[in-house]
């Protein structure tokens, strides 16, 4: 039986209806905890990543080592904190629809096994991923040159179609591991290899499936992002303007950074309906994505019964 695209995402967001009350107690501190690091980060991360940017090409040593020590200290203080976040709004928001586990507090603090396991998965998967761009980059780049020597004037189109490949082949292999999450907390492993193994012959109804659960939450990144979006349209202009020049390139990514960053200070006219948005993003997208992937690795699971028992049962 081939996975039910459909049927999962209609069973989607009917989980997400008739539990939409206990989702929110189980993400709204994991979720303001993540939001409460990135309030406290990005300002000066980003104002450190604009600083080294402005230094341009030939900067002074000394100059450079100091932005760039700011730039590693925010960036580790938002790895770490995203270590503990991230990881406990996954199994906060998968554990009832995985194990059939209720939350009993109004308040979801817990970090376990479920969520060390989910952390070394996210960094075992990060890792592949970026092997797989390095290593299939390389790969296509030597067929590339080698077929040129042949062909020469194919180089640009050849160069063209091995970046698709790679990304191909990138997506196929987070398809197949799409259910990874709901694995590790329903087997107690890292979860790839029930992962693997379970969406085998599924990647392209999965892919259907993910664009669909993809364009549904995507009316409502629009609306939050509306009310600031008008200020970043100009300059986002200035960068698609300055083309192949670096100069011109880093003159125009500046302003942009330096908005970024202040959207996220406290100081900003518009930072309380700021902060509100992007915890209001961070809560919905995550009980999206997450229950999409709980969804498919219980439909995955149900697949030799009725479909009308397996969606009763999810939704129990």
């Amino acid at each position: 039986m081939n996975f039910p695209v459909l049927k999962a995402f209609g069973a989607t967001f009917a989980y997400l209806a008739s539990r939409w009350l206990e989702l929110t107690k189980a993400l709204w501190f994991p979720a303001l905890l993540l939001v409460g690091l990135q309030i406290y980060t990005m300002a000066p991360f980003m104002s450190a990543a604009s600083s080294i940017i402005s230094l341009g090409e030939n900067p002074d040593p000394a100059e450079a080592e100091a932005h760039l020590g700011a730039l590693g200290k925010w960036g580790l203080v938002i790895i770490a904190g995203s270590a503990v976040a991230y990881p406990m709004m996954t199994v906060a928001s998968l554990l009832h629809l995985v194990r059939g586990e209720e939350l009993k507090a109004p308040i979801y603090l817990r970090y376990g096994g479920d969520e060390l396991r989910v952390l070394a998965a996210y960094i075992l998967l990060s890792v592949m991923i970026i092997l797989i761009s390095i290593v299939g980059g390389l790969a296509a780049t030597v067929i590339a040159v080698i077929i040129s020597l042949v062909l020469p004037q194919a180089r640009a189109l050849l160069n063209s179609l091995a970046e698709i490949v790679v990304n191909l082949v990138t997506i196929w292999f987070r398809l197949r591991l799409s259910v990874l999450y709901p694995a590790s907390i329903a087997t107690g492993t890292i979860g790839f290899g029930a992962s693997w193994a379970i969406t085998k012959g599924h990647a392209l109804k999965l892919f259907l499936f993910w664009v669909l659960i993809g364009l549904s939450i995507a009316p409502l990144g629009v609306l939050l992002s509306a009310p600031f979006a008008g200020d970043f349209f100009p300059l986002f202009q200035r960068v698609s303007e300055a083309g192949q020049d670096q100069a011109a390139v880093r003159q125009a990514i500046v302003p942009l950074i330096d908005a970024i960053a202040r959207l996220y200070s406290p100081q900003s006219p518009g930072f309380a309906l700021f902060a509100a948005a992007l915890f209001a993003g961070t809560m919905a997208t995550t009980a999206v994505f997450n229950v999409a992937s709980g969804i498919s690795w219980r439909y995955l699971q149900e697949q030799g019964k009725p479909a009308a028992g397996a969606a009763q049962a999810m939704a129990a």
